[in-house]
């Protein structure tokens, strides 16, 4: 057995920290990682594929801009993979090289993005405060000289940090306080005197961050004398408006840098969780800030996604036109005796969120990352309940049959909305369109039935304990979930056949997201009170019986834990119940309002409306496997013991 103080002249592997008491919580941070990981990359992507397609965009600002991106995705690339893997898989070994390699990149890469904000401070100073020289000064190739030249300066000075390191002897200790390697990080490993490490590293930060900081506020206080001595006020809010977007990003960048330094040579008595938060914090939210900063305030860039969201979107953008083609082709082979009214046409028109058709590019980003989630998430649930023998019981179940209503109420909507936001891809067929109608509305009611299920459940437990497992057999379980789908199926599909009969006027635009059996009723041209009446007798036969079979379910529950006597046993009581709440609250109250806005909230803006349609279909899924994965103890046990055995 080795001695503490044993060391070896090169450790073949390091150990990656992991976060003391949180370990079994690396799962759902991964995931949480891993989304702001692709937002960054589909961010820098985008900023990048703009610039080089656009003419108008080769400038100097930009390709600064170019360059900051190139940075932001090798720094968050060299990082986030290796962490999430170790999240993930429980790989907590790196080799030595890959480690210094990796410390390489992260104190390179760094001291590039710090050249390039300096290099875009000078940008903004030469541009206000010497307009007339700008172009002359800052040319195409003198940009192309800066980043090459800032490139070289960060090979420079921090190439000899890991040549330093290499002839070190290290301690039997392998341990790393970050998820990642850093330079005083590894430094701290070496058994030997490590002194011209630690000057050569704070002389490098120094004279490649610390000056970089200096020259920048000087370039700022020389950009705000210019400014003052303007006369009008307006003249001084536009000239400083074009620094806003560069000084959110220095922000970004410098905050969490020396954040992390202080934490390094100051903070040996903080807890493991600051120092792990501070490092995952310093690679990853300049990246994601960046392009979504630049995107926001620059308006060349937002006029470029909005041209390219145009020729995506053409179809969409001239609705007009394509009305008028759509009623010649449909005279010919759709039309009926009626010439205001047609059979069927052959595709209706989604716009998405009405009112927000700009912003909608963005707006995707979020859903697109909330579908991740809550893909990840059931099908985790799935896999676990399916894999693990002491779960299958009648509560697991259940949320098996939840997790799975929930891939699908996401998964019919949510890839057709992304390509509605994305690509302009508003047409949908006839068919699909009361397919996905169909998904919606049976999927819903199977939800709303299983929660029902599930509060029966939660009322057996808690006022016929001894009698639980007899009552909800799994037999019982089963029949019960095959009677909650063959009711959504049996009530929903005369709202499709009912829709199938009738004729449709020759406006077959549809201001929604998705096609929602309301949506697609004020499309006909006809009588349509069957389908309003037999739409309001499917809502409240399913949500209205199932939300009053809640609501008996936990007035009894509530009247049988009020009898306890002990304030602890009512507060375990209760506490079985806390996430089945959470989840009925979840999916009912944006259910409820969208339903009743459909038919009295016509004062309500278009766009509200919409999005909490879209939440509606998308919210329960995501939150429904974190609450119960957090809640459920022995879900919560199932996962922590998975993770342990792919350590092990």
């Amino acid at each position: 057995m080795p001695s503490p103080n044993s060391s070896d002249l090169s450790p073949s592997s390091f150990i990656l920290a992991s976060i003391p008491g949180l370990e079994a919580a690396h799962f759902w941070m991964a995931i949480f990682l891993c989304s702001m990981y692709i937002v960054a990359v589909t961010g820098n992507c985008a900023v990048l594929f703009i610039i080089k397609t656009e003419p108008s965009l080769h400038a100097p600002m930009y390709f600064f801009l170019c360059m900051l991106a190139a940075i932001d995705l090798a720094l968050s690339t060299s990082t986030v993979p290796r962490v999430l893997s170790f999240y993930w898989f429980n790989t907590r070994e790196i080799s030595f090289g890959a480690c210094l390699v990796q410390m390489f990149l992260i104190h390179t890469l760094s001291a590039i993005e710090s050249t390039v904000l300096l290099a875009m401070a000078v940008d903004r100073y030469v541009a206000i405060c010497h307009p007339l020289r700008h172009a002359a000064i800052l040319t195409n190739s003198v940009t192309v000289k800066i980043g090459l030249a800032a490139m070289a300066r960060g090979v420079l000075f921090f190439l000899p940090l890991p040549l330093l390191l290499l002839p070190l002897p290290f301690c039997s200790s392998r341990l790393l306080s970050h998820s990642f390697c850093l330079h005083q990080d590894v430094m701290n490993l070496a058994c030997a005197n490590t002194t011209p490490s630690v000057v050569y590293g704070l002389t490098a930060i120094l004279l490649v961050m610390g000056l970089d900081a200096i020259l920048i506020c000087l370039s700022y206080i020389l950009i705000l004398k210019a400014v003052l001595r303007l006369a009008l006020w307006k003249e001084r809010l536009k000239a400083f408006s074009t620094c806003v977007a560069h000084i959110c990003v220095v922000l970004a960048f410098y905050v969490p840098l020396i954040g992390l330094s202080v934490v390094h040579r100051f903070g040996k008595d903080l807890a493991p969780l600051v120092r792990i938060i501070m490092g995952n914090i310093y690679i990853l939210v300049p990246a994601v800030l960046n392009p979504i900063i630049y995107g926001v305030r620059t308006k060349q860039i937002q006029k470029r996604i909005l041209n390219l969201i145009h020729i995506y979107n053409n179809r969409t953008l001239h609705a007009g036109s394509l009305r008028g083609n759509l009623q010649e082709a449909v005279k010919k082979g759709f039309m009926s005796l009626n010439s205001t009214a047609f059979s069927h046409p052959p595709f209706f028109l989604l716009i998405g969120i009405p009112g927000l058709e700009k912003e909608q590019f963005w707006i995707a980003f979020p859903f697109c990352i909330m579908y991740a989630i809550a893909v990840l998430g059931n099908i985790a649930l799935l896999l676990i309940i399916m894999a693990e023998p002491s779960l299958h019981e009648t509560m697991y179940f259940f949320l098996a049959m939840l997790a799975f209503t929930d891939l699908v109420l996401s998964t019919s909507t949510l890839p057709k909305m992304l390509g509605i936001f994305w690509l302009g891809s508003g047409e949908i067929g006839f068919l699909c369109c009361l397919a996905q109608l169909f998904f919606i509305h049976t999927f819903s009611s199977v939800e709303s039935g299983v929660l029902m299920a599930m509060a029966l459940d939660r009322y057996i437990a808690i006022c016929h304990p001894l009698r639980h497992s007899s009552i909800l057999s799994v037999p019982v379980v089963v029949a019960l979930e095959s009677l909650v789908l063959v009711r959504g199926v049996l009530l929903v599909s005369p709202l499709c056949f009912l829709l199938h009969r009738m004729p449709f006027c020759e406006h077959h635009v549809i201001p929604h997201s998705y096609c929602e059996h309301m949506a697609v009723v004020k499309l006909v041209c006809g009588d349509t009170r069957v389908n309003v009446i037999y739409g309001l007798f499917v809502a409240f036969i399913v949500l209205g019986s199932d939300m009053i079979l809640i609501s008996v379910s936990y007035t009894m529950i509530l009247r049988v834990v009020m009898r306890l006597s002990s304030a602890e046993a009512r507060l375990k009581a209760f506490s079985t119940c806390a996430s089945h709440v959470c989840v009925i609250l979840a999916f009912y109250v944006p259910a409820l309002f969208t339903f009743l806005t459909h038919r009295f909230g016509k004062s309500i803006p278009p766009p509200v409306h919409i999005m909490v349609a879209n939440l509606y279909l998308l919210v329960p899924p995501v939150l429904n496997p974190i609450v119960y994965g957090v809640r459920t103890k022995k879900l919560w046990d199932r996962v922590v013991l998975l993770f342990q055995q792919k350590g092990n």
